[in-house]
């Protein structure tokens, strides 16, 4: 089979990255052809078609000019269209599967890859289809927000939900505004797949097509020596920054006789160390990658995950899963889709009054039934080989319509 993966960026910058790539991987060791388009990088992970990508955008660092020219480019690419066209008589792929493409490559990538009769799976890794921010949280207010999944994408505008601009706002919302009148989400994508049943129930509120529920799956790379050795530390890993609920977290282990390790990167790391200075049981690490990282997992007693914003399916959860760790999670979204209250970890609102009183209680469980849960459920439901083979049903089901 041959697959092109349509992706606006072509290295790691998220979760959405990893996945594609670790999922092309896994269909390239199975003999399938896969190839890669999206934007133009000198930091791409892969060449394919170099002189036909998309060109590099960046809306951050741009003057008035290039920003009201990209407005165009934003909501309606011909270059784009026209590019993918070649790359697709070029390659002739069986079928495309696209990831994250609204804004740097425009929805107007579809009805080019309809008119070369290919069928389309795309897997939902954010919520843009229901919000126009995509993110279900508007940083003004510091919470999160469903304004628009069945309301008017207006609320994006009168919410200044892009980084505070009004700018980028209307933006934002006259794209979501224009693919949903015109019906392109339910015209020219075949199948989607969502990675949890949160995000799945949301996006069906606006789009009428099948969306089949598909956890995300992890490689562990390299594969690990030995199994964990349970030591006593609660681990957070990710991105540091407000929606993911550190600074709460920090204060609820100042109060508690419980270590905690923080892993990550992101704006909030001066903001960190200084509210950890002279707390003996906090430590922060800044980033750590690869074996280093999940050596960290595997030792920890449990991996905790306060976020506040709604997540789809989180990725620590599922590596945490695959190193036979439990995880403590918020009560909501996505968390909800992978953590069994009880029996795989625990399902807490960090913002509750008993919070200490219920870490110290989960604390002084025996965590040797969580561990042998965690394996089972990740064995039954996560591992590569499960989502290879629903990943290919779904393939085939597309080609044979």
């Amino acid at each position: 089979m041959k697959i092109l993966q349509i992706n606006k960026f072509l290295k790691n910058v998220g979760g959405a990255e990893t996945y594609m790539f670790q999922l092309s991987e896994t269909l390239q060791n199975l003999g399938h052809e896969v190839k890669f388009w999206g934007m133009a990088d000198e930091e791409n992970s892969t060449n394919d078609f170099a002189d036909l990508l998309a060109r590099k955008t960046d809306y951050t660092s741009q003057g008035i000019i290039k920003k009201m020219n990209s407005v165009v480019d934003t909501i309606y690419s011909t270059e784009n269209r026209n590019k993918l066209g070649q790359v697709l008589a070029s390659f002739k792929p069986n079928l495309v599967h696209i990831h994250n493409y609204n804004f740097q490559l425009s929805p107007s990538i579809l009805p080019e890859i309809k008119k070369h009769k290919i069928p389309i799976v795309q897997t939902i890794h954010d919520s843009q289809m229901v919000c126009p921010y995509h993110r279900l949280f508007n940083f003004q207010r510091n919470e999160s927000c469903t304004k628009c999944v069945e309301g008017s994408f207006v609320n994006c505008i009168k919410d200044k939900c892009f980084d505070g601009s009004l700018f980028k706002s209307v933006v934002g919302a006259a794209e979501s505004m224009l693919y949903h009148s015109l019906g392109y989400y339910d015209k020219y994508i075949d199948v989607y797949i969502s990675p949890s049943s949160f995000l799945a129930n949301l996006i069906k509120k606006r789009v009428n097509k099948e969306i089949k529920v598909i956890p995300n799956f992890t490689i562990i790379n390299p594969p690990l020596k030995a199994v964990g050795q349970t030591q006593d530390y609660y681990l957070y890993y990710g991105r540091i920054s407000e929606e993911k609920g550190i600074l709460e977290l920090i204060e609820i282990f100042k109060k508690l006789n419980l270590k905690l390790i923080v892993i990550g990167k992101g704006p909030l790391e001066n903001e960190v160390k200084n509210n950890i200075k002279g707390i003996i049981n906090i430590e922060f690490l800044g980033p750590k990658y690869g074996e280093e990282l999940f050596d960290y997992i595997k030792n920890a007693k449990y991996v905790i995950q306060p976020s506040k914003w709604f997540e789809n399916c989180p990725m620590t959860i599922i590596e945490s899963f695959a190193l036979e760790v439990p995880v403590i999670g918020a009560n909501h979204s996505g968390f909800k889709d992978l953590v069994k209250d009880g029996e795989t970890g625990f399902l807490l609102d960090f913002s509750d009054k008993e919070i200490l009183k219920r870490l110290t209680e989960i604390d002084n469980i025996t965590i040797d039934d969580l561990k042998e849960n965690v394996k089972a459920y990740y064995n039954n439901n996560l591992s590569p080989e499960i989502h290879l083979r629903e990943i290919i049903s779904v393939y085939k089901n597309v080609l044979n319509k």
